[in-house]
């Protein structure tokens, strides 16, 4: 009997080890869209700090969060080596990038051509060129127009409602919309 309980208390054991190597899993359920500013350049642009604004001053920055959902799942995963004790995040689906779309709700000039409104920045090749699409440290995803395209662009003094959708490779759509004013 003791003998059962040994193999029992060692399996029970290996199955916490293993468990606590294993990453959790997430699904994208649903995403956040805001204008931001830059708070702190860093050397590697992943670990710039922002903060959120509804006016676009110096530069024309936009943020994703992404809102999530824990998905339970039983990976003994006895097999896989450990090489420390903190649980990784791995999303089982993810935004697609050919599915983007930025649109303003007001035309602007961008080299003395009018993009006109409800048109998808991403549609247009040499503005798509100038926006920077990266992932950051607390896994935010950032749009950040370069700074020829703002010194290179004029808007009106009106407030743009800003619409952005994306797809996720399991189907589910986004659509979210915000109000920002633009800075010349």
């Amino acid at each position: 009997m003791k003998k059962l309980f040994k193999i029992i208390g060692i399996y029970l054991s290996l199955i916490v080890i293993s468990e606590s190597c294993s990453p959790q899993h997430y699904l994208i359920s649903d995403i956040e869209f805001n204008g931001a500013t830059i708070d702190e350049i860093n050397k590697e642009k992943e670990y710039n700090t922002f903060t959120q604004t509804d006016v676009l001053k110096n530069d024309i920055i936009f943020i994703i969060r992404y809102d999530t959902k824990f998905i339970a799942s039983l990976d003994l995963g006895l097999s896989t080596k450990c090489y420390a004790f903190k649980r990784g995040r791995v999303y089982d689906n993810s935004l697609l990038e050919n599915t983007y779309s930025l649109k303003f709700d007001h035309p602007f000039k961008y080299k003395n051509v009018t993009i006109n409104a409800n048109q998808n920045l991403f549609a247009i090749e040499e503005i798509k060129n100038q926006i920077e699409i990266y992932d950051t440290y607390n896994e935010n995803k950032v749009f950040e127009f370069s700074k020829k395209l703002k010194k290179e662009s004029v808007f009106t003094s009106d407030n743009y409602e800003v619409t952005f959708s994306c797809s996720t490779s399991d189907n589910r759509n986004f659509e979210k919309k915000i109000i920002v004013k633009i800075e010349n």
